[in-house]
């Protein structure tokens, strides 16, 4: 081979310019990916601590329900009672007297009744009534919750004259003489029974629970032969926490209170927080977090393998580069054959290291996705229903990969697995590829028209990549609120074929119309709309390879317009009668609703 001359050496410094702005490309995309999954972990941490936290609250929330279920439950018996008071004439008589009220007591099984008039004054009272039980009843708050208009109240467990514990009804009294208030003493120790069922019908998660007046006085409580060798639970929260509505407390000890309304009353409802958050804890707590790592883990080794596959991209590039330049320097044929055949063999070590680097990326991937598919299956019932959630994300995102790595091998193959350019009617292309987007269109309504199209020198399957892609694009980014339209029309001018695809989608800013055509770029969130960012990239790579050019114009809210500019004929082919190849004679317009 001779020597290099001027010309040959400036282009060789061009050449190399490149070759590094590609090396620079490569890492730029890789580091990009590198942000995107660093992101992406960030923020799947942040979901899964934020999803656990909600579910030990939601657990708490359930818990804290129980109490207010037994409240309600209590309320409501209470409730009852002025309507049947009511329907007793002892209590509401124009003229009442001892006798009655003690048969009322007796019957009722009351420690006491009394009825006074609104200002306190005795108007009848059992034998039973002793002046103690009065001057409780005067200074209790239900007395003065009574006077308020409250339909029925309840007081603290109070001492009886008799000596037992008594807790005072007082009930506000319709009567022909007037209003008056009734009160009564109930034994404490029968309320305790009838209430302590309430409290035997609620599940308390291995605790107990009690009903507590405003001095921590126990009136029922219910704690289940499960709990019995526990002593946290079956003992009452300290009096410190005696306001609070939930807490913990002891050792492992959990708590939740709820006041019952007209009483000075509250529930009390205890258990053990490995009990109570059972299903979030343990194995279930950290299952989720062992995905999360072999989440990232399988990420880096995503990363590590993209770099590969570039690597061998440009080592491709590079070999092509050099093949072009080799090309000018090249004097004679023998020389001509001698390196195209070096850099045949070159290509073909290349094209079988990619296959390599593919088989190397997508092995790892089957088997995550084998591996998910078969934990999911076998331990699906083990896991908590964030576990399960988090891995059909693992599963979704290595189905993600497995997509990316596809369109980056069909795009680094585009120049070097074509097939050989032949006859190509545009019109028979778009017609199939609008048959495979046929459910996608009836789907949308889209307004679909297809004007006479060219006839080119092209190969066919890469023809139906690009506009594959074009329409598929248009029909993705539609607006939901606008009626889809999409419109193909062409023109043919010194040979040259102009195909424009329009849509009235969402559009986009001028200012990107280039950067659209690179690979990796995203003008959206990547949940947002599907796909891998590469679709424009492998149109703008065909479009080359046919010596031709794609340019984009577009408006945000008024949609976007590709313009595929073809030659008729590719060079170093005899040129065809422009008859042949421009617009066939029996091709109609194809128009779909």
């Amino acid at each position: 081979m001779g020597p290099l001359t001027g010309r040959e050496g400036v282009g060789d410094m061009s050449m190399k310019r490149l070759l590094g702005l590609g090396g620079r490309r490569a890492s730029a995309v890789v580091g990009a990916a590198a942000l995107i999954v660093a992101v992406a972990l960030v923020v799947l941490g942040v979901s899964l601590h934020a999803t656990q936290t909600r579910a030990r609250e939601t657990l708490a929330s359930r818990f804290q329900d129980r109490a207010q279920v037994v409240s309600a439950l209590i309320q409501a018996a209470v409730s009852s009672v002025p309507s049947s008071v009511a329907a007793t004439p002892a209590f509401t008589s124009a003229t009442v007297d001892g006798r009655s009220l003690d048969r009322a007591a007796a019957q009722s099984h009351l420690a006491f009744v009394t009825i006074l008039d609104r200002d306190g004054h005795v108007v009848a009272q059992s034998h039973t009534t002793t002046a103690a039980d009065l001057s409780q009843a005067l200074r209790s708050s239900a007395f003065a919750r009574a006077r308020a208009g409250v339909p029925v109240s309840l007081s603290d467990v109070l001492s009886g004259g008799s000596g037992s514990e008594v807790v005072d009804l007082v009930v506000p009294l319709h009567t022909a003489a007037g209003p008056h208030l009734l009160v009564a003493g109930l034994p404490a120790s029968e309320l305790g029974a009838q209430f302590g069922t309430y409290l035997q019908r609620i599940p308390h998660t291995a605790g107990a629970a009690y009903i507590l007046d405003s001095r921590r006085q126990m009136i029922a409580d219910a704690a289940p032969s499960s709990a019995s060798a526990d002593a946290t639970v079956t003992q009452l929260p300290p009096a410190r926490l005696a306001d609070a509505r939930t807490g913990s407390y002891g050792h492992g000890g959990y708590f939740v209170t709820a006041a019952i309304p007209g009483t000075t009353w509250r529930v009390v409802l205890t258990t053990t927080q490995p009990s109570l958050f059972s299903s979030i804890a343990g194995a279930r707590k950290w299952l989720p977090w062992a995905i999360y790592i072999a989440f990232g883990l399988m990420a880096l080794g995503f990363l590590v393998l993209l770099r590969r596959l570039l690597a061998s991209a440009a080592a491709l590039a590079r070999a092509n580069a050099e093949l072009a330049t080799s090309n000018t320097r090249l004097q004679s044929t023998n020389q001509l054959l001698r390196h195209a055949a070096e850099l045949s063999r070159s290509n073909a070590e290349l094209e079988q290291f990619a296959s390599i680097a593919s088989h190397d990326l997508q092995e790892p991937l089957r088997k995550v996705q084998t591996f998910a598919a078969q934990l999911n299956a076998k331990e699906s019932e083990n896991l908590s229903e964030q576990g399960r959630d988090f891995l059909r994300r693992m599963s979704d995102a290595a189905g993600r990969m497995r997509s990316l790595i596809d369109d980056l091998l069909i795009f680094s193959r585009v120049s070097t697995q074509g097939h050989p350019f032949t006859t190509v009617n545009l019109g028979h292309v778009i017609s199939q590829v609008l048959v495979d987007l046929e459910v996608s269109i009836e789907e949308s309504g889209t307004q679909v028209t297809v004007g006479l199209m060219p006839t080119v020198e092209a190969d066919p399957l890469q023809m139906r990549q690009l506009f594959q892609n074009l329409l598929g694009n248009a029909l993705k980014f539609r607006r939901p609120d606008v009626t889809p339209g999409l419109r193909v029309e062409a023109t043919v001018v010194d040979h040259v074929a102009e195909v424009t695809v329009s849509d009235n989608g969402i559009g986009f800013d001028d200012q990107y119309a280039t950067r659209i055509f690179r690979a990796f770029e995203r003008l959206h969130g990547a949940g947002a709309y599907p796909g891998t960012g590469i679709g424009l990239a492998l149109c703008r790579k065909i479009v080359e390879r046919h010596h031709g050019t794609i340019t984009a114009t577009g408006e945000i809210d008024h949609g976007s317009t590709f313009t595929v500019r073809l030659p008729v004929n590719q060079p170093d082919e005899a040129p065809r009668a422009p008859d042949e190849l421009l617009f066939p004679e029996h091709e109609v317009a194809h128009v779909h609703a």
